[in-house]
């Protein structure tokens, strides 16, 4: 039922005839130099028009009502002709008291035809007399067809789909069953596609997201972390897989995510996922988790991680969403550090973003992108970024994580940077929790490679 009711109301903002004057009124005020308010007039076919929608500084004195015999509208409305008022404090066809209280000085009318039937009037006014010329007159008369045409056109459209809406019968979905879209709900995305595209686009984007919430929507797989000295894992990474249509890389779902507003529900749905795996790990390696900074200032994640074993976990920061509030991000982040969980910068190397954050963050680990990794073997620059940042890390007591290592080229170019730890396919690739190697060593050993406390 939310489905209907977002694709109802995505087609009925489209179709809203007042919607389409209103922008009507806006353009044209923005349109004609000398004009500073703009009203749509309809008018009832008695002796009364009514202003329906205003822009400007008329905007406000929408709903107001004027006489078709008395005022220039009128004048217009019952002619046909589009009338100009240089000065309507001296113009017998204008109704003097209603542009006294409108503070309009001068104005243009265009009565809205559809056909032969006149049905409202376009007033262009201004606070300064003799505001519009012959040209202003011109180019309204050239719109004026325009106009009538998609206000009118507006007003069919709505009665269509209002009666589109209204005849189907909820009653015979069946989509769960039949696995398919009922017909009502094919109806509306069909209208809506046509009418209101981006709107649709975003409801399909939210279906395919409360899919991905749902059950067997998130899946993860673990990647090592490794020390490039001796190979042995300190850590693993949970990374997010989306098993569901359409198949394509996770971070194409995160962002598609955060353009509906769901992207901290996503992430969160991810880390409690990963969370539940902890306790599977060996009590010497530590679990990385990705959030981005809308989600790591989210009050729930700091409920998640009062039920996990903080002092092996590492919060990465990602680029899923920009940073918009460095100072809630910090007061965040220094709560998440409190409880004994560290911090990483990920796609460090990928581009300014991530320098800046190691710079106002202070971040426990530095990720080292794979722009930044793969050919360091062969590229002198790759190699020059890839010290300065180690010596950058030495000085603030930062540890270097090399990730996408792929050869075992770039693996001995890494180690003789001074790099400790690495991730890449070729030290170990994503796969079940239960599939990867955990090589163990004494006490003292897994604590001066992983910085975590044994037992």
């Amino acid at each position: 039922m939310q489905d209907h009711a977002r694709l109802t109301e995505a087609v009925r903002q489209a179709s809203d005839p007042l919607r389409v004057m209103q922008r009507v009124a806006d353009q044209t005020c923005a349109f004609i130099d000398g004009a500073e308010g703009v009203l749509v007039a309809l008018w009832d076919d008695g002796d009364t028009l009514t202003y329906v929608c205003g822009s400007g500084y008329l905007k406000p004195f929408a709903g107001l009502k004027l006489g078709v015999s008395n005022s220039l509208a009128g004048y217009a409305v019952r002619t046909g002709a589009i009338l100009r008022s240089d000065d309507t404090r001296e113009d017998p066809r204008v109704d003097r008291n209603e542009c006294r209280l409108l503070g309009v000085l001068s104005t243009v009318c265009v009565p809205l035809i559809r056909g032969r039937r006149i049905f409202g009037v376009l007033s262009v006014s201004s606070s300064r007399t003799s505001a519009f010329d012959t040209a202003d007159e011109l180019v309204l008369r050239g719109l004026a067809d325009f106009v009538g045409v998609v206000v009118a056109a507006a007003s069919d459209l709505d009665r269509v789909t209002s009666a589109l809406l209204s005849d189907q019968d909820l009653a015979g979905w069946d989509v769960a069953e039949t696995g398919k879209r009922s017909g009502p709900e094919k109806t509306r995305l069909f209208m809506a596609n046509i009418l209101n595209p981006d709107s649709a686009q975003s409801l399909a984007a939210r279906e395919r997201i409360e899919r991905a919430l749902g059950p067997n929507g998130v899946s993860l797989a673990f990647q090592p972390v490794v020390t490039l000295e001796d190979g042995q894992c300190v850590g693993v990474e949970a990374l997010a897989r989306f098993p569901g249509e359409p198949i394509r890389a996770p971070h194409h779902w995160f962002a598609e995510a955060h353009s509906v507003g769901m992207g901290v529900e996503l992430e969160i749905a991810a880390v409690r996922i990963a969370l539940s795996r902890q306790p599977e790990l060996p009590p010497d390696i530590f679990l990385a988790v990705n959030v981005g900074p809308l989600t790591i200032t989210s009050p729930v994640l700091p409920e998640m991680l009062a039920q996990a074993d903080t002092r092996r976990l590492v919060i990465e920061l990602t680029e899923h969403a920009e940073i918009g509030d460095y100072a809630a991000v910090t007061e965040a982040i220094s709560a998440v550090r409190s409880t004994g969980a560290r911090l990483a910068i990920d796609d460090t190397g990928a581009g300014i973003s991530s320098l800046a954050h190691i710079l106002k963050l202070n971040p426990d680990f530095i990720k080292l992108d794979r722009a930044l990794t793969t050919g360091v073997d062969r590229d002198p620059v790759r190699r020059a970024l890839a010290s300065s940042l180690v010596g950058f890390a030495k000085e603030t007591g930062a540890i270097i994580v090399a990730e996408g290592i792929e050869t075992a080229a770039e693996l001995e170019i890494l180690r003789g940077l001074g790099i400790r730890y690495g991730q890449g396919f070729h030290l170990g690739r994503p796969s079940a929790l239960e599939d990867v190697r955990f090589a163990r060593g004494n006490d003292d050993d897994r604590e001066r490679r992983t910085g975590c406390p044994s037992g």
